[in-house]
């Protein structure tokens, strides 16, 4: 199918349903609608942002079929009881992030308060994902009796409804100010959703130790008594809230986050070993790479290896016209790399360091020293002089800091190893490294990056895959910018 035949199927502009189907006449996918024709076009849309398993889905389309509603609510419900009856390959493959579900505190509003949502935005801080929307319910039913929460947005002339019954302060109608209510309300309700549980409990504890002391020594007012019963109760209910929160445990959530990255990027398989790549100097100096394991979705540091580049400027740093080397320890002269490169600039040479970094990576795998044993690598100039010691297991999917650039010199060093591995590079683009600016996720083929959703649980383990190896990189290079430091003092 493209989309000029697409154009020719009569599709409307109503609300349905609308069924793919591959050459074999099975329904591979179904999905629903507010405007049919415009919804599937989209699909075959030049630049269309799909995931890989949506760009594999429509590879294999080779029939459309609908069935028109009369409103999107008729839709969404004709959409899920085709799902149950035909039960497609990739309504399976593609489900999202939507099982789960997130608390938003609302720090964008005039009056924050919090929310339940199934996406994350830029705005506000969220803490999930929860497993069940009844729990988080339950959950905020019982953080509003502790804190008095708001919800209604903006400050009006009188206070909300949950004022009157005593569930709010009164900040969205001016009986408190909305610094105050930040500061008793939603300060301790993030800090309790950021598991700071012990800090909140101590400083209730402290705060019904001085009352109880000033009530032996002297005789409190009524108003601070009824404080104490209040801070008492309040310190009970928190047992209460943490029972009927049920949030992904650790393992679960890492454990899920593996599964959903395979079927987002349509990965052969589960990947149980992922691999991160980063580097880290300054000018290129002190220059090192990193290579970080995740194991069942979890850090394996155990297997973490350190780099430290051969590759090195010779004169001025990132001056024009300089020539990048390698040093032969064994033979202690200069060896030009297989690239003759030109220091163009730092990221130029930053890829130069990648490759170095891979290739000697991948001499440590008993499969790749065995095939070399018959057919040596045409290429080897960092094993010179070199002996290659102990066999790294191969990574079912290799994820790189960088963008198209480090991608292909990833892809170029698996070529030349015969290397059949899923590899991506992540990366948020020129100038924007802030933590709300979109990570984009570069594929091999492919022109555009894509953006998953901020909620999406594939992009928290690419993130944390990216982030870890950055970490571990830039540790290392400060180890030894310390080491230079000491030497030359």
């Amino acid at each position: 199918m493209n989309r000029e035949k697409i154009k020719q199927l009569g599709l409307p502009t109503t609300p349905g349903s609308y069924q793919f189907y591959d050459k074999m006449g099975k329904v591979i996918y179904i999905g629903k609608a507010v405007n049919l024709k415009n919804r599937v076009l989209s699909y075959w849309q030049t630049g269309a942002n799909l995931t890989p398993a949506k760009q594999q889905l429509i590879t294999k389309v080779e029939r459309i079929e609908w069935i028109s509603t009369d409103s999107e609510i008729e839709a969404l419900l004709l959409e899920a009881n085709l799902i149950k009856k035909y039960q497609p390959y990739y309504n399976v493959d593609l489900r999202d992030d939507k099982r789960f579900v997130y608390i938003k505190v609302s720090l964008d509003d005039e009056v924050p308060g919090l929310f339940i949502t199934r996406t994350v935005g830029k705005q506000g801080r969220y803490f999930g994902p929860f497993v069940s929307a009844q729990a988080v319910k339950e959950t905020l039913k019982a953080l509003r009796k502790i804190w008095p929460y708001c919800t209604t947005r903006k400050v009006a002339k009188t206070p909300c409804f949950y004022y009157q019954i005593g569930r709010c302060l009164g900040a969205c109608g001016g009986k408190v100010s909305v610094a105050e209510y930040k500061r008793v309300v939603i300060k301790p309700i993030i800090e309790f959703l950021e598991g700071k549980k012990e800090k909140i409990i101590f400083k209730f504890q402290v705060s019904i130790s001085k009352l109880e002391k000033k009530a032996k020594s002297t005789k409190i007012t009524e108003a601070e008594s009824e404080e104490l019963a209040k801070l008492k109760w309040q310190l009970r209910n928190m047992e209460q809230v943490l029972d009927n929160t049920r949030v992904l445990s650790t393992a679960e959530k890492y454990s899920s986050d593996v599964v959903e990255l395979a079927k987002v990027l349509a990965l052969p398989k589960v990947p149980e070993r992922i691999e991160g790549y980063d580097l880290s100097n300054i000018f290129g100096r002190e220059a090192v790479g990193s290579m970080v394991v995740f194991a069942g979705g979890e850090p394996n540091k155990n297997e973490y290896r350190k780099f430290k580049i051969k590759l090195s400027l010779r004169g001025d740093p990132i001056t024009v016209g300089a020539t990048w080397q390698s040093r032969d320890k064994t033979k202690n002269k200069i060896a030009t790399p297989s690239v003759s490169l030109r220091a163009r600039n730092d990221k130029f040479g930053d890829v130069q360091m990648l490759e170095e970094v891979l290739t000697r990576r991948f001499q440590h795998s008993s499969s790749l020293r065995k095939e070399e044993e018959k057919q040596p690598h045409p290429n080897p100039p960092l094993r010179k002089g070199r002996e290659i010691k102990g066999t790294w297991p191969l990574p079912d999917l290799i994820v790189v800091d960088g963008g198209k650039a480090q991608l292909n010199v990833a892809l170029k060093v698996l070529k030349n190893y015969k290397l059949d591995i899923p590899v991506l590079g992540i990366s948020k683009g020129e100038g924007l490294r802030s933590s709300g600016a979109p990570d984009k996720l570069f594929f091999p083929n492919q022109k555009l990056p894509l953006e998953l959703s901020l909620s999406s649980p594939a992009l928290h383990l690419l993130k944390r895959v990216r982030d870890e190896a950055h970490r571990f990189a830039i540790t290392y290079h400060r180890q030894l910018r310390a080491k230079s430091f000491l030497g030359n003092n």
